[in-house]
């Protein structure tokens, strides 16, 4: 047999040797039996539920109660119409400061001015009244009685032209500013028409009405603040009774000049109504029916009930169930089970 002959027999008898050993091999590999997945039970009781957990510290904490209301001047006023008569002048505008007693509108009303100068004519007959029976008072002339009737007439019709006066020329009732004027000149208003509003801008005061409930925790003196802003105040007074109709109690606090607050405006304010400065302390999210999940030092799940006392808006503070340092869970709670095994993923917000 030649060389080339001989070689092609043995590279043949090697290929069906080969093509034998894989054959015998995939046999047995079918009748070896698979190994089963492990479930999703047994992954996580081997490698743990993964939670995020913080540290329980003590720290401070402070509850904001919010409120809302009317910015005004410390003190306000608005002079308004007591005639129908029409406006002739209006002698001021907005932003004018003006002095108490200044005069802001002048009216123009004829049957007005008449009862001015009838008024004045009975003011000066009264006047002159009281000079003639001066000295017969003082010489015991006339009695008490007499004397008194005369003084009494002489008041009342001073009292009298001070109205009518009033009426015709109106006048500021505060020193401050002129935050809004409504008259018009050559208007005809109706009696009780606002003319000018005037406000003391030398303090700010945002006005709140509160159900009687929350109004309990409020008291003067107590710090204010304007949400998401440096401008802080205190409260400055609680009504000692709720309005008859909404049944709802005043609230007033107090702002400084420059807190930036503009009169007339809708704002949102928070009272510092209660703070701890030792308190032990977690998050929020943490607490889930009035108890947490704490982790031990075997990495395994305990609840707790816990008692909580005051709870701001990112913390909560633990009287009883939890001490300073545990560990407490705020991501994962939700499928733990009491002594769990769980992976500690991330704490007090970093990634482990």
């Amino acid at each position: 047999m030649s060389i080339v002959k001989r070689r092609g027999f043995w590279v043949g008898v090697g290929i069906v040797l080969l093509v034998g050993v894989v054959a015998v091999l995939r046999v047995q590999e079918a009748r070896t039996p698979e190994e089963p997945s492990p479930t999703v039970e047994e992954l996580r009781a081997e490698q743990g539920i993964p939670v995020a957990v913080v540290t329980a510290e003590r720290g401070s904490i402070e509850l904001w109660e919010g409120f809302t209301g009317t910015v005004s001047g410390v003190r306000d006023a608005v002079v308004r119409a007591r005639t129908a008569d029409r406006v002739a002048q209006v002698l001021v505008a907005e932003g004018d400061r003006v002095s108490e007693g200044q005069l802001l509108v002048e009216v123009a009303g004829e049957s007005t001015r008449a009862r001015l100068r009838q008024v004045e004519t009975q003011l000066r007959q009264a006047e002159r009244a009281v000079e003639r029976m001066r000295p017969l008072h003082e010489a015991g002339a006339i009695s008490e009685q007499e004397w008194e009737d005369v003084l009494v007439r002489e008041e009342l019709a001073r009292e009298e032209l001070a109205t009518v006066r009033d009426a015709l020329e109106l006048t500021s009732p505060l020193a401050g500013t002129v935050t809004e004027v409504m008259a018009r000149p050559g208007v005809v208003p109706d009696p009780g028409d606002p003319f000018v509003r005037i406000a003391d801008l030398s303090g700010l005061v945002v006005r709140s009405r509160v159900s009687a409930s929350r109004a309990q925790a409020i008291r003067p003196g107590q710090r204010a603040r304007v949400p998401g802003t440096e401008v802080e105040g205190e409260v400055r007074r609680v009504a000692l009774q709720a309005d008859p109709v909404t049944r709802l109690v005043e609230v007033e606090i107090a702002f400084g000049a420059g807190a930036g607050l503009v009169p007339g405006s809708f704002v949102s304010v928070e009272v510092l109504v209660d703070a701890r400065d030792d308190a032990l302390l977690i998050p929020r999210e943490a607490l889930r029916d009035e108890g947490v999940w704490v982790i031990d030092d075997e990495d395994r799940a305990h609840r707790r009930d816990v008692e909580a006392g005051l709870r701001s808006a990112a913390t909560i503070e633990l009287l009883e169930g939890v001490d300073a340092g545990e560990r407490v869970v705020v991501e994962g709670a939700s499928l733990l089970g009491d002594g769990t095994r769980v992976r500690v993923v991330s704490i007090d917000g970093e990634a482990r």
